[in-house]
């Protein structure tokens, strides 16, 4: 059996932040009397799973590979939060990470692949892996639980005095500090942003017996790289320079900045609908199943501020519950377009469509994309008739996959029906980070896209 542990490594300015904050919080403790516990080398990273153990480290890396193929600029803020630390553990400091909904997806697809691999890991790993909501950090010091007062001292310390804005400070001359005094205070141009550090997940990285580097993916470039690849600065240099490629090529407009409100859209759930299960082969055992899937799948992917549009067909069948019933048990802000079997209802409000305008992209939200649908009002005729940007829909489920799959760029349609986007609400972020433009069709959302 093989130890592992998967994870993201912290490199250029976000890594130099880590090393400062922690030599900072070293030097504090060390003052205060705070108990400081050994540890190995210190390398900033996000862990993305484990450790654990397994019968073949091949199939970690596949797995990683497969997994990575289907993202390349995945975003994440570093020190966004108030105060930049996390004191969730009353051993760890660590600094925040704030998660974009394409590393959420990444890292739940990542787990999800290798928790399915062989019972060693699932049995062996931690038990945050298996956790509905994954809490991303990075570590930058461990400490004596002894001193728990002393250590909540040097909490305190580490959220006032090494915070981003701290650490620009530290990095700037004199002149600068006073230029930006004055911007402040005598022009009155405060900052538009609050103080964090932009990064891309690059790199997926394979440790195995004492943090050895087995492999790493590298998403940009396309490719597994082994360990001396991955230690090399010319693959490294290639990788930085395939990335300013693809943030060149790609315009303002095409990249949705992270938002404090991402936005997910899934439908066709069908709660309580026994024969849904048959007609699209969703492979439950009942609806009981069916529908704590779906709701667990859900919750664990959005989060309570965030909003989810639902393109119809909330609940079918012989007694089902009401469609508020399970919108109440759902996380986030949801905008219902009305299906092929919703009613109107006390606390329920539809929407025959929506419109979306995100940077060049226009995207028509709808529940059936065909104009000479049975249920349609002229209103969606006439929208869907002279609609030429993307079309969102559900209705079609998983039966018309020649015509309606997951992306089809010839018809510009996204079907997000629950059985296409396997169960769970997919982000427009992530959407928009497969350029959509450039595919000609991609089966389901966790396919290989066919490119133009």
């Amino acid at each position: 059996m093989a130890r592992f542990l998967v994870e993201f490594r912290l490199r250029g300015y976000a890594r130099k932040y880590a090393e400062w904050a922690r030599k900072r919080t070293a030097r504090q403790a060390k003052e205060l009397g705070v108990g400081r516990l050994r540890e190995s080398r210190f390398v900033p990273h996000i862990t993305l799973f484990g450790s654990a153990e397994t019968s073949n480290i091949r199939h970690v890396i596949s797995a990683v590979e497969k997994v990575g193929r289907r993202y390349t600029l995945v975003p994440f803020r570093l020190g966004v939060e108030r105060g930049d630390f996390g004191n969730r553990d009353a051993l760890w400091l660590y600094l925040d990470i704030r998660p974009s909904p394409e590393l959420r997806q990444l890292r739940d697809e990542l787990a999800r692949s290798l928790l399915e691999s062989e019972r060693r890991t699932r049995n062996t790993c931690k038990p945050y892996d298996r956790s509905q909501h994954y809490e991303f950090h990075c570590s930058i010091g461990k400490y004596d639980p002894k001193d728990r007062a002393k250590f909540e001292l040097l909490a305190q310390y580490a959220e006032t005095q090494c915070s981003v804005e701290a650490f620009r400070r530290s990095r700037v001359s004199p002149i600068t500090m006073l230029i930006g005094f004055l911007r402040k205070h005598l022009l009155r141009m405060g900052e538009e942003h609050t103080p964090a550090i932009n990064q891309h997940l690059l790199r997926i990285t394979v440790l195995g017996k004492r943090g050895r580097i087995q492999a790493e993916y590298d998403l940009v470039l396309k490719r597994i790289l082994s360990r001396r690849q991955a230690l090399r600065r010319h693959w490294w240099r290639r990788t930085i320079g395939k990335l300013k490629e693809l943030q060149s090529t790609s315009s303002a407009q095409d990249r949705t900045p992270m938002s404090d409100r991402p936005v997910y859209f899934i439908g066709d759930a069908h709660f309580d609908h026994r024969n849904i299960i048959k007609y699209c082969d969703r492979g439950f055992s009942g609806v009981t199943e069916m529908n704590q899937t779906i709701m667990n799948n859900w919750n664990s992917t959005v989060g309570d501020d965030e909003t989810v549009y639902y393109l119809g067909d909330w609940a079918f069948g012989w007694g089902h519950k009401p469609a508020r019933h399970w919108k109440n048990q759902l996380r986030g802000t949801i905008v219902s377009i009305r299906g092929s079997h919703d009613r109107e209802q006390t606390g329920m409000e539809f929407h025959d469509f929506r419109e979306l305008h995100v940077g060049k992209h226009d995207f028509l939200l709808i529940h059936n994309p065909d104009p000479r649908g049975r249920h349609q009002t002229q209103e969606q005729k006439h929208k869907l008739e002279n609609w030429h940007g993307w079309i969102i829909h559900g209705h079609v489920h998983n039966n018309k996959m020649d015509k309606h799959p997951f992306i089809n760029g010839e018809n510009r349609t996204i079907n997000v029906s629950a059985e296409v986007v396997k169960y769970r609400p997919v982000s427009l972020s992530y959407l928009l980070g497969l350029d959509l433009e450039s595919i000609r069709r991609m089966r389901m959302v966790d396919s290989e896209p066919e490119r133009w």
